[in-house]
């Protein structure tokens, strides 16, 4: 006696059709991160943190795109930024909404409002040191922040 396969969703079922939609939608989402570190916005194809061209990353905890090297060094500060690959991750849909709200520029305006280039200097991106001790000025010490934002990423 022959056994007819079971079809559908379930177990011994097929590709549920909810897991394949979640999966589609997680490839529009991841789309749309790599459109906004790409062409849709000239501030995000720089690190925010180095001005290096060419982003790998998003910090998901204030909502800019940064390179390879300042990504660790991010993930290294106190509290830890979240960061995340644009090409080797998914995005969740909040995530999305937040990168599209806020992007390089936003992020200038409220980590680097006080900032002035004749009285501070931006480090050398090839002393990771200086670097780092930037980045503790800016996000740990909040010396440059106009405005400190309110309701950070609480994904």
């Amino acid at each position: 006696m022959v056994m007819a396969a079971k079809k559908g969703p379930g177990p011994g079922g097929g590709v549920s059709g909810g897991k394949a939609e979640a999966e589609a939608a997680s490839e529009v989402w991841c789309r749309r991160v790599r459109e906004l570190g790409g062409c849709s916005q000239a501030g995000n194809r720089h690190c925010f943190e180095c001005a290096q061209r060419g982003v790998t990353y998003v910090d998901i905890t204030v909502g800019s795109f940064v390179c390879t090297t300042c990504s660790g060094l991010l993930r290294g500060l106190n509290p830890p930024h979240r960061v995340k690959s644009i090409s080797m991750t998914t995005f969740t849909e909040p995530e999305v909404v937040f990168l599209q709200s806020r992007g390089n520029e936003v992020c200038r305006k409220i980590w680097l409002g006080l900032f002035d280039a004749r009285t501070s200097l931006v480090p050398d991106s090839r002393d990771p040191q200086k670097v780092k001790e930037f980045l503790q000025e800016k996000y740990e010490k909040k010396r440059w922040s106009d405005t400190f934002p309110r309701g950070l990423c609480q994904l």
